[in-house]
């Protein structure tokens, strides 16, 4: 193994539960209120279009990933087959998408820890978190993947153990008056805001959907990646779905559409009416670890692109050091984490409106860098055919049909923001960032990045 090598500890369980991991928190937990809120009960339709989106560009990013596996991924493939340019705009956005999702979740766990004790400041607690986060990434990637095994688990449970009380109370079982499917149609209607509120609410969708690429930054560090990584992103992109889109058809049939929001998370208040303030309470631990799961997932992602792009010399090379015995990048990791910091303060700033908008930048951000693994991997496999087929040991299914659909459902997602409320805000904001990036790599990357990009 060489020095600039990660270390490949990570398993087929480890694989999985890192996409898991990286999707299911508090940014479904918690945001499947503001997607409720713009929707209403066709919030269903919202999270199926999402996970059609996610389906199609996993499978895209599976077959880079198993020919051509790197820590840098897609930012790696966007460099090669489109250009330098596009792979670091590529990198840094993503690096920011994911920083500021597992920002707003630090600031979520120290909110739910602060319900179980008001005596202790927030921001203690957010502290707290974000140290532990950090020293679990410290210590090496094995022990990263032991942890989100577990975290992910709990999450995954609580979940189908909420999908089957439900769907039991929803029959009559026990009695619950006000479960009722007449909850899909009441305040409004199935649809209250119309096709503008089930495509406004995309953008938070995606930012629960946005993790499940992560997997793939984890390609380097897969002791089998031709075979763990096709079984860990098909199992992982079914499973995620099918909880989605069940879970979210029993919520707004137990929680009233209008009901819904970030205060707190919809998915404790639903607990609280099926079984109390005991329910309500095991679900906040469930959502705070959710939102732990995310933190440690978003720390480890973020540093491996941040390593990516020193090695590749768009950073100085500090940011490529490993650690001499445990192999993990650990000033890539501190950077992360500090920038994690940041944004927990920013979100603790202004918590009237930060979240909403916070997870809507974010979200763009993951759809951006989605729409670039799509542009990618025509090219990618172009070059991985003319320097040795044999590579190719996964294809996508329907190629090219496949990445035509995938591209024109993203491109639909971020044209239909400007026909909801505050959706050009989050355009210009996102557009502003990709300007900023452009303008940092021509005037300061360009010159000392590495030749064969």
């Amino acid at each position: 193994m060489s020095n600039d090598s990660l270390k490949r500890d990570l398993k087929a369980r480890h694989l999985m539960m890192i996409s898991i991991g990286g999707v299911i928190g508090a940014g479904y937990f918690l945001g499947a209120g503001a997607a409720i809120k713009t929707a209403g009960p066709a919030v269903v339709i919202s999270y199926a279009l999402g996970g059609l989106v996610t389906i199609l560009v996993m499978a895209l990013l599976a077959e880079m990933a198993v020919a051509m596996p790197l820590a840098g991924s897609f930012q790696t493939y966007a460099s090669k087959a489109i250009s330098p340019w596009a792979g670091f705009v590529t990198g840094w956005t993503y690096w920011l998408a994911f920083l500021i999702g597992p920002a707003s979740e630090t600031i979520a766990a120290g909110t739910f820890l602060h319900l179980w004790f008001p005596t202790v400041p927030v921001w203690v607690f957010c502290l707290v978190v974000a140290i532990l986060m950090t020293i679990v990434n410290l210590i090496g990637v094995l022990v990263f993947g032991e942890v989100e095994f577990w975290l992910s688990l709990i999450k995954v449970v609580a979940l189908l153990v909420f999908i089957i009380w439900g769907a039991t109370a929803l029959l009559g079982i026990p009695m619950q008056t006000d479960i009722s499917l007449a909850n899909l149609t009441s305040n409004g209607g199935f649809a209250p805001a119309g096709l503008a509120g089930i495509f406004g609410a995309m953008i938070i969708v995606i930012f629960a959907y946005g993790g499940t690429e992560a997997i793939g930054t984890a390609a380097e560090e897969s002791s089998h990646p031709e075979r763990d990584i096709p079984k860990a992103l098909t199992g992982t992109v079914i499973r995620i779905i099918v909880l989605y889109i069940i879970s979210i058809t029993v919520l707004v049939t137990v929680l009233p559409w209008n009901k819904a929001g970030v205060s707190s998370s919809p998915y404790v208040d639903a607990f609280n009416i099926l079984g109390g303030p005991v329910a309500g309470n095991i679900m906040n631990f469930v959502v705070l670890t959710a939102a732990l799961s995310c933190i440690d997932t978003g720390v480890y992602a973020t540093s491996r692109m941040l390593f990516s792009l020193s090695r590749d010399g768009f950073f100085p090379k500090t940011f490529a050091k490993l650690h001499p015995e445990r192999k993990t990048p650990v000033n890539a990791i501190f950077v992360s984490s500090l920038v994690l910091f940041i944004g927990a303060i920013m979100f603790f700033l202004f918590p009237d409106f930060a979240y909403v908008w916070l997870a809507s930048l974010s979200g763009f951000g993951f759809l951006f860098t989605w729409l670039m693994i799509a542009l990618s991997q025509p090219g990618m496999r172009k070059i991985i055919e003319k320097k040795d087929p044999s590579l190719l040991k996964w294809k996508v299914p329907f190629y090219p049909y496949t990445q035509y659909l995938v591209v024109i459902l993203m491109i639909a997602i971020l044209a239909a923001q400007l026909f909801v409320p505050n959706g050009w805000i989050i355009l210009a904001a996102g557009l502003g960032w990709l300007v900023f990036a452009s303008i940092y790599y021509f005037v300061f990357a360009k010159n000392s990045s590495k030749k064969d990009n």
